[in-house]
């Protein structure tokens, strides 16, 4: 349904409109080019009262000259520009940005409706232009006759939002060179130890010791290298796993659970003790066979009131598992489990070896 606007009843700008109505019921419009606002198009009459009534920040552009309305709203990203241009053309109070501005005004008045997320724009509001940011939509505004007569703007200022999410990329680049230069320090440091190591223990007798020595070391550098990627936060548990057991053989290796995240720690002690745990299967168990293979299997499963991790390796297609006589540092490691603080039950059978391990969720997501 069409409501019609009277001209014969005195334009007056809504009470609701706060100081931006109060100045414009002020001005002499008499002297104006657009004249009395009781003879004002009907389409410029009622956008610069829903702008005038809005809460949100919104101006209108109307004419050639782009005469400019605008709400309290809008008035704080002005500056020192409010109040004197209300009723003005936009180019007298937007000429230190016109050539930023003219793209999307051509491209509304042509009859397209622009929206723009965190544009950069370099507003004169204090004395000097300064970069700042706006989320905007610019529609058209028709006459009476169908023609673009004037532009619609509903904007919100983004420059607080864009400056911190601007200093947070920075500052994580920054934290990751850091990790990445700690990363390489760190593996200069573990070859300078292997390399003692091997000096140091070049002429004992067993050089298998030695060798796991050199290996373990190896292991730390992967988990490192994990750990490196998320800035030392956290890491996944499959790319842990991978990571470590790649160099036994991928093929080996089927690796199955949901996607979970470890700490620190934990990512250490999962390393070592699946180190571990293949470094035997080579030795001893089923990768000692062509068709030997291991299955890692890890859920999330609750345990009373709290989530648990469980980790299961299961190694089959080799000998009979046999549990060892001796039990030195490498048993350890592996009694160790997810955590460093135990949980591991190891079950020797003829079909191979199974190891489970299981932790609270809480305790290996710790830092």
């Amino acid at each position: 349904m069409t409501v019609a606007v009277s001209t014969d009843t005195p334009m007056t700008f809504p009470a609701t409109g706060g100081e931006c109505a109060s100045i414009l019921e002020t001005i002499d419009w008499a002297c104006h080019p657009l004249g009395d606002p009781v003879g004002w198009p009907a389409p410029l009459r009622t956008a610069v009262q829903i702008v005038l009534s809005s809460g949100f920040p919104m101006m209108v552009h109307w004419g050639p000259e782009l005469f400019t309305f605008y709400n309290d709203a809008y008035a704080p990203s002005l500056g020192h520009k409010h109040p004197g241009h209300l009723g003005q053309p936009a180019r007298e109070w937007w000429s230190e940005m016109w050539d930023q501005l003219t793209p999307v005004f051509d491209q509304v008045l042509a009859g397209e409706t622009v929206f723009v997320k965190n544009a950069r724009y370099t507003p004169d509001r204090d004395g000097a232009p300064k970069e700042a940011f706006f989320t905007h939509s610019h529609s058209p505004l028709w006459d009476v006759d169908g023609r673009v007569a004037g532009i619609f703007l509903v904007v919100t200022e983004t420059t607080s939002e864009v400056v911190a999410q601007r200093d947070r990329d920075a500052a994580h680049e920054q934290q990751q060179l850091l990790n990445e230069e700690l990363a390489h320090r760190i593996k200069n440091t573990m070859s300078v130890v292997q390399a003692i190591a091997h000096q140091t223990l070049s002429k004992i007798e067993d050089q298998e010791a030695v060798t796991s020595f050199g290996k373990r070391l190896a292991t730390l550098a992967s988990a490192h290298d994990v750990l490196t990627r998320d800035q030392w936060s956290t890491a996944k548990l499959e790319e842990v796993a991978q990571a470590t057991l790649t160099s036994f053989g991928e093929d080996k290796f089927d690796l199955a659970g949901p996607p979970v995240t470890i700490g620190p720690r934990a990512t250490l002690s999962l390393s070592l003790m699946l180190h571990e745990l293949a470094t035997n299967a080579t030795k001893y168990g089923a990768l000692t066979k062509p068709e030997g293979r291991v299955s890692l299997n890890w859920s999330v499963n609750f345990d009373g009131d709290r989530e648990a991790l469980t980790l299961s390796w299961v190694e089959r297609g080799g000998p009979p598992a046999k549990e060892p006589t001796h039990k030195g540092f490498g048993s350890r490691l592996i009694r160790m489990g997810l955590s460093g603080s135990g949980g591991v039950t190891l079950s020797y059978g003829e079909a191979g070896l199974v190891v489970q391990a299981t932790a609270p969720l809480y305790q290996v997501q710790e830092a």
